[in-house]
């Protein structure tokens, strides 16, 4: 598509069109406000972020004691952003004087970079859905439609939990929607899942003086991988450590799980190996997220592990003009999932748009300087961590 920055100006609105820009960027966290700053920077005119409820709103629904495992350091003057940082010269450990903030702290930090960066947030708006017309994107909101040249697809996956396809799930409880760990009822507790949310619940449920059973199919918290995105992080496996000393943590690494079944007030959990637990209260379903490009699928082909498939610049194979940034990216087999990682796309995806506007990207010079730059990937590819 050959587009200007001024094009989109030039179309013919439609009666129910409530909006339209050059750059749409659909969610206002992390991923959205950081792309947004970068845009900012190029002086692309007419960015607008698009948020359902208010700025930060899936950090504040985090559970009471969770806490970021990556931890924050201003570091930013040596050329070491803080891990948690959505831009080269802010830092969440400076703003909230916490090393491991909360979601709502973080939510907190997050608002004050829309106010500081002089970011454009359209709060209430809720995306249903998206579709090609000519040259423009049609995003169907609850309140009409938006037209932009180009849409930033950043609203993340923590609002949007997976039960894993286990039968009998509503029999459990996911993990993102539990508020306290003290108030799960019952004094055991049977977690399903060993990778971080799930060691985050037994931790926290051992704190409230819960036992508590973890299940995994794996013993993720045995893995020895320098890919935090794949091993627990040092955060997780210290606080681990820890609880495990009050001997309230059974981990068992080995139960494959076929499905939930109740039977008056008993939930028994099924292994594929004819194992089975009881508990009285429900499991905690530690099963990760689908994320939220599940409601645009259309506009996205998928990989064989149901991940988006995205082009060099992270954009769309199957609708051009529209990109992907923050938890759900990946790249050569390598999950984008943390903050510290996929704000290193931000500025990939900043010059494609630019470069297409015709706008100067030499601002972009700056997050390379900062190491907010990632565009060899090969780089991933390599295992450096020798000891």
């Amino acid at each position: 598509m050959n587009r200007t920055a001024s094009s989109t100006h030039n179309r013919a609105t439609r009666h129910d069109e409530i909006l339209r820009a050059n750059v749409i960027i659909v969610g206002a966290g992390p991923a959205g406000i950081g792309m947004a700053r970068v845009l900012r920077d190029l002086a692309i005119p007419e960015v607008r972020l698009l948020e359902r409820e208010r700025v930060g709103a899936s950090f504040r629904r985090w559970p009471e004691d969770m806490r970021f495992i990556s931890p924050s350091f201003t570091g930013n003057a040596f050329g070491l952003t803080d891990l948690n940082a959505i831009s080269y010269d802010s830092s969440p450990a400076f703003a909230l004087k916490r090393e491991h903030p909360s979601g709502p702290e973080y939510a907190d930090y997050l608002e004050q970079a829309v106010e500081i960066f002089g970011l454009n947030v359209t709060s209430g708006i809720d995306v249903l859905g998206l579709e090609p017309d000519d040259d423009d994107i049609l995003l169907h909101t609850n309140e009409g439609l938006v037209r932009a040249q180009f849409v930033i697809w950043a609203a993340g996956q923590f609002q949007y939990p997976s039960d894993g396809d286990i039968p009998g799930a509503e029999h459990g409880q996911h993990s993102s929607r539990v508020r306290r760990w003290a108030d799960h009822a019952g004094e055991d507790a049977i977690v399903i899942g060993g990778y971080e949310s799930g060691i985050d619940a037994a931790v926290g449920l051992a704190a409230a003086g819960k036992r508590v059973t973890v299940l995994s199919r794996s013993p993720a918290w045995d893995r020895n991988d320098a890919d935090p995105s794949l091993a627990l992080s040092p955060y997780s496996r210290e606080r681990l450590d820890t609880a495990r000393r009050s001997n309230l943590i059974s981990l068992i690494g080995d139960a494959d799980i076929l499905g939930l079944d109740r039977s008056n007030n008993e939930i028994r959990v099924l292994a594929a190996d004819g194992r089975s637990w009881k508990t009285h209260s429900r499991p905690i379903l530690a099963t990760g997220f689908s994320g939220s490009t599940s409601l645009v699928d259309d506009w996205f082909d998928f990989d064989d592990e149901g991940c988006p498939s995205v082009t060099a610049h992270d954009e769309s194979t199957r609708l051009p003009g529209l990109f992907l940034v923050g938890s759900e990216l990946k790249h050569r087999g390598h999950l984008f999932c943390y903050i510290y990682k996929f704000r290193q796309r931000f500025a990939v995806v900043g010059r494609a748009i630019a470069g297409r506007l015709g706008m100067d990207t030499d601002p972009l010079e700056a997050y390379r300087l900062n190491n907010m730059y990632l565009d060899d990937l090969a780089c991933c590819d390599i295992e450096n961590c020798r000891c």
